[in-house]
């Protein structure tokens, strides 16, 4: 029998929880959250916020995402813990995961590269410290979505970056809009966010996100202590990042008394005009006129941000007009004779290719038929981040280089053979010269589709109730666009979009392909034999029925 609370007499098991009553239990409250929040009842909010951090689904849930979800579940924090079997997760469940008398443990520093050469310090909690950070923001997350800005789009459920593209190419490309822009950027923002002033925005557990913000790093085998910031790999941080730059938006009148958004062309004074698009620290602003963001819009974000301990960077902060164009999460948004285009970003494009390269003068001994399961991922997922954009002459020149590219590697590995014989070998002749082995076959960009981005409704949120319908049919479609298996996009139809164990909503990461009767039993490879299931389903179901101690 399915769980979720334990059974008097008999031991809880992970592999028996009810993940369809636990999420529900979850998100039912998150929803009242939210609707107290609307309607301006904070003493019931904050009742419910702690109703949720005590309940066990939320425990259960956060545990969950912290070890099986999040791609950072086999990375330890500093005590070198890693929590990867069903009997660790209910340990550490009975342990109570409570908030009274909870004492974080400090961050394990670490530092990953970044485009330009330099890097950037990542810190990495305990998974003890990643699941209470993770109940923690089920409370607050629900709260804060009902406050947060239209245009802001970053590390928000729901939301992405090509939320965010789309706002600005919806906003730059009407008649008569704003043609110059401030293309900002905070400097260190998640390393210098003031504690002080994060946390006087938080009216709920203070004393609990103030141990986090101040429980020191460890680098190199010393301890420092955190005087500013909030550690980047934390569950809850991009989270408290929001929090801080909140208001960002209503700070050039994009909100009335009364909470309604306010159209830019019907602002009134300095504000007429102006549009604010934010994701996370990196944001644009457009104005009329260079005056206007000189004289009255950088000095309201400056003093807006000092309040927050941070500022605005000088190497990356530049005021263009449309014509000039900007870059923008890996786009080029620029005005070509009266049309405005937004294209991949030159540096992106050749950073892509260069890493081909590199990868093919590293295996010039691979077969052809790694080579293709290797970079067909690698190649989907850079065409797939691109395909909402005015990317095809783009696509048609990244193939092209690919092919010199893979025509050389060709030509080295046989270097005695004539052009025909490698042509013949490794290239089908269909007119495009497609690199093929076997079956297998590399993937060309140019055959992506270009396709129009939906953007999310104004401030619309996955907690509101109301529009529940609408979240459920833009979660299918996002997850349909992101399969591209012919057999899985059938699956998918069939199952309407959710688990066929759990028969909660599918998501594309985090899918398996289940077969109802075994393949080492005898079970066949077709679709009435099959079905997609959560990870975490399909583990837990195998561990009820068949194998046990696999890790997952």
């Amino acid at each position: 029998m399915l769980v979720i609370e334990q059974t008097k007499g008999q031991p809880l098991k992970w592999q028996n929880i009810n993940w369809t009553a636990v999420e529900g239990e979850v998100r039912r409250i998150q929803e009242r959250i939210f609707r107290a929040a609307q309607n301006g009842e904070h003493a019931k909010v904050k009742n419910l916020q702690k109703l949720l951090v005590r309940s066990t689904a939320a425990k259960m849930l956060a545990t969950r995402q912290a070890t099986q979800q999040n791609r950072g579940k086999h990375t330890p924090g500093v005590d070198g813990v890693v929590i990867d079997t069903p009997e660790a997760r209910i340990q550490l469940l009975e342990k109570g995961l409570n908030l009274k008398g909870y004492r974080p443990m400090p961050v394990r520093r670490v530092y990953i590269p970044k485009a330009n050469g330099k890097t950037r310090p990542l810190g990495i909690p305990t998974i003890k410290d990643r699941v209470m950070q993770a109940i923690v923001k089920f409370a607050l997350e629900p709260e804060w979505e009902s406050r947060f800005e239209a245009n802001s789009y970053g590390f928000r459920p729901g939301r992405s970056t090509m939320d965010a593209i789309t706002a600005i190419h919806t906003t730059m490309n009407q008649r008569g809009c704003s043609e110059w822009v401030l293309d900002a950027d905070i400097s260190g923002c998640f390393d210098n966010i003031g504690h002080d002033a994060l946390l006087k925005k938080l009216p709920v557990f203070t004393t609990v996100i103030r141990r986090w913000l101040k429980a020191g790093v460890v680098e190199f085998g010393r301890r420092k202590d955190s005087q500013s910031g909030t550690p980047q790999g934390g569950i809850i941080s991009p989270l408290l990042a929001n929090i801080a730059l909140d208001g960002l938006e209503r700070l050039f009148g994009a909100e009335n008394a009364r909470g309604k958004s306010v159209s830019p062309a019907l602002r009134k004074g300095l504000n007429r005009g102006l549009s604010v698009i934010r994701y996370a620290d990196d944001f644009v602003v457009t104005a009329p006129s260079k005056e206007v963001l000189e004289e009255y819009v950088m000095p309201k974000l400056t003093d807006f941000l000092r309040q927050r301990g941070l500022e605005l960077s000088e190497a990356k902060t530049r005021i263009v007009q449309v014509d000039e164009g900007f870059n923008f999460l890996g786009f080029t948004v620029r005005r070509f004779k009266g049309t405005l285009l937004t294209k991949p970003q030159k540096e992106k494009v050749l950073h892509h290719l260069r890493s081909i390269k590199a990868y093919l003068k590293r295996h010039q001994q691979t077969e052809a038929t790694q080579v293709i399961r290797d970079l067909n991922p690698v190649i989907r997922g850079w065409t797939n981040y691109y395909r909402h954009c005015a990317a095809s002459v783009t696509f048609s020149k990244a193939d092209h280089r690919m092919w010199e590219m893979l025509w050389v590697w060709a030509k080295r590995r046989h270097p005695n053979k004539p052009a025909k014989w490698v042509k013949q070998r490794y290239f089908r002749n269909d007119g495009l010269w497609t690199f093929h082995e076997d079956n297998a076959q590399l993937l060309r960009r140019s055959a992506t589709p270009i396709t129009r981005f939906t953007k999310v409704e104004g401030r619309s949120s996955p907690f509101d109730p109301a529009i529940r319908g609408y979240w459920q049919t833009r979660q299918k479609r996002n997850v349909a666009r992101q399969t591209h298996r012919k057999d899985r996009l059938a699956l998918l139809r069939i199952q309407d979009g959710m688990c066929g164990l759990c028969r909660l909503p599918l998501d594309a990461e985090d899918t398996d392909n289940h077969h109802v009767s075994p393949k080492h039993a005898g079970g066949p490879d077709t679709l009435e034999n099959r079905m997609l299931v959560h990870r975490w389903c399909h583990h837990a179901h195998h561990q009820r029925v068949g194998y046990k101690g696999l890790k997952a």
